[in-house]
């Protein structure tokens, strides 16, 4: 028997309800932004929400697009303030039935062929349904800097002299044999 993990920010949509097309704003709660807060390892997550569109492709296959939007705080790497980034990410996500050739295809091994216009592997679904919060969780810790820098803070430069300015350069002086060289090539 194997145990399923809940994500902490669920939407579950089941394919049924899909039909021809459907469109889905959701929002986390507070709860579940402090749960994501601990998966992401940030300070903060203030906000998180997306609109989305989800449409019927392929055999038996759905397309998720849309826009996530997201307020957190991160740490900046510079020089350890927190600061607050406003986030906005596409959504473009396809989801496969279990059965399909190419679910079968992904779960033989990664050596695979995917059509041109594919971004990357489809998801497979589950259970007969989509879960759209998880998907957002994933957008969100794909959006996130690896190296987040508060904005106005510019490289340091620690050989600068006291004072804040750069040392100034002396004129580079001609070279004595430079002349000799050019005389070679004649």
């Amino acid at each position: 028997m194997t145990m399923k993990i809940q994500p902490e920010f669920s939407r579950p949509v089941p394919v049924e309800e899909i039909g021809k097309g459907m469109k889905r704003r959701i929002e986390a709660t507070a709860e579940e932004l402090r749960a994501l807060e601990g998966r992401m390892k940030l300070p903060a997550i203030r906000a998180l929400s997306a609109e989305l569109s989800l449409s019927p492709a392929g055999k038996g296959g759905y397309r998720v697009s849309g826009e996530m939007r997201a307020t957190v705080d991160q740490e900046c790497v510079r020089t350890l303030e927190v600061f607050t980034s406003e986030l906005a990410a596409p959504v473009d996500r396809l989801f496969v039935p279990a059965d399909s050739r190419l679910a079968r295809a992904l779960e033989q091994g990664p050596v695979m062929e995917l059509a041109e216009e594919a971004d990357e592997a489809p998801d497979i679904i589950e259970d007969d349904t989509i879960d759209l919060g998880e998907l957002v969780a994933e957008t969100l810790a794909l959006s996130l800097d690896p190296w987040p820098r508060k904005p106005g803070t510019d490289f340091v430069d620690y050989s600068t002299e006291e004072g804040g300015k750069a040392p100034a350069r002396e004129p580079e002086k001609p070279n004595p044999f430079a002349v000799l060289s050019r005389l070679r090539k004649d």
